[in-house]
């Protein structure tokens, strides 16, 4: 048995050019995914503040519903109406539409959870609408999304 003597025996060392492709690609994977998990939330939707508000724990398998207030444009430039308030994948549907399309998306995922997020200026009437409209396409679990007042500072 040959024995190497301390000159022949190469010095280990880090490849970090493997190392970097990796974390770029992990970077890249939780950029997409981030963008993917993203709600369906228009900025011109002001939410209504809560005392009690908690984060949802699990953002996951949520539909999004969305109420914007009679004259308020969406991202798509289209403007709300009493007879299209609720916003639903970036359009402006009535009430038999949420129906719909609450009831296709249903299908496709049967442990669909809603996540009704309204304008503190919309009238309750109009949110009553919406939650009929997803109960009668058999919506069982629904989550309102306020933001919680923050008592250190005092603001919205």
């Amino acid at each position: 048995m040959k024995i190497k003597k301390e000159k022949e025996i190469p010095e280990a060392r880090v490849e970090l050019v493997p190392l970097i492709d990796c974390v770029f690609l992990l970077l890249i994977f939780f950029m997409c995914a981030a963008t993917m998990s993203k709600v369906d939330a228009p900025t011109s939707v002001k939410l209504p503040i809560a005392a009690n508000a908690a984060e949802q724990k699990d953002p996951s398998r949520r539909g999004t519903v969305n109420v914007i207030p009679v004259g308020e444009r969406t991202p798509e430039n289209e403007i709300a109406t009493e007879q299209r308030p609720f916003m639903v994948y970036g359009k402006l549907v009535n009430e038999e539409e949420l129906t719909k399309v609450m009831e296709a998306r249903l299908k496709e995922e049967p442990t669909l959870r809603l996540y009704l997020r309204a304008d503190r200026n919309v009238k309750f009437g109009t949110i009553k609408r919406a939650m009929g409209a997803c109960a009668a396409a058999g919506v069982q679990d629904v989550i309102f999304a306020t933001y919680v007042r923050d008592l250190y500072s005092g603001g919205d």
